[in-house]
């Protein structure tokens, strides 16, 4: 089952609840769950991980939703071919006129899309942008396959041979992101691919979430995000939220 955009489905909060003040946000101790839209808070790093039975696409655009009802315009990068579907996400709240989708080259990487991130965040106009980082690398071109310069293009003589870089590599890239987030009070997001066991990308990340999807009937599901890392808060998990996947998905 590939990873798919799930919808929400509403939940009725009753009279009784709110007058008896169950509902207060005052009176939730720091151990209660809380929705992880509300851990995501804007400044900070945000890993979403997991495989592909997980739910980073579900998580995400529920990220991107939040951002655009707070009148935050949003960004999402990818790798040409990747899995977004504009239906699911309209069907899931995103005002796909105010999402700008950039799809970087396969040669390029996961530092392409790093540095197109970086250049969209310095503007300052965007509330939060999400890396889609889970792709695996393209394979290294051998010296044969590299590309031969263009005629007439002139190249040193003294000049090495080396491709363009397509892995990211150290936490300097992580912190100049993580720098725009705090500077402009925006979300970055993550999305990569691994379990619960492997480390997170780095220390400059603030938030890591694992969300895993489970099927509770006909086209429902739970998404249930494991916090694996929360930087500078209490200990709290995330509360498990009820989804209704795409039609057709059963």
């Amino acid at each position: 089952m590939t990873v798919v955009a799930l919808r929400g489905v509403e939940e009725v909060v009753s009279g009784d609840d709110l007058a008896d003040g169950t509902g207060s946000i005052a009176a939730e101790s720091a151990a209660s769950p809380a929705s992880f839209v509300t851990l995501a808070a804007p400044g900070k790093l945000i890993e979403v991980s997991g495989g592909a039975a997980g739910a980073r696409l579900t998580t995400a655009v529920a990220l991107v939703r939040q951002a655009q009802l707070e009148g935050e315009t949003t960004a999402w990068i990818q790798p040409v071919g990747g899995p977004l579907f504009p239906p699911d996400l309209a069907d899931s709240g995103v005002d796909l006129d105010a999402l700008i989708v950039v799809h970087i080259p396969e040669d390029r990487g996961s530092a392409g899309i790093a540095r197109a991130a970086e250049l969209l965040l310095r503007s300052g106009g965007y509330g939060l942008c999400v890396l889609d980082l889970s792709a695996p690398p393209p394979p290294r071109a051998d010296a044969s396959e590299r590309s031969a310069p263009a005629p007439g293009q002139h190249v040193p003589e003294n000049m090495p041979d080396r491709p363009c870089p397509r892995g990211l590599h150290g936490s300097a890239w992580q912190a100049r992101l993580a720098g725009l987030a705090r500077a402009h009070g925006c979300r970055v997001v993550l999305l990569t691919r691994g379990s619960a066991r492997r480390d997170s990308l780095g220390p400059m990340v603030g938030l890591r979430l694992q969300p895993r999807r489970e099927r509770r009937g006909s086209g429902l599901f739970a998404v249930n995000p494991d916090v694996l890392k929360h930087k500078g808060a209490l200990p709290r998990p995330a509360a498990s939220e009820l989804r209704r996947g795409p039609w057709g998905l059963v």
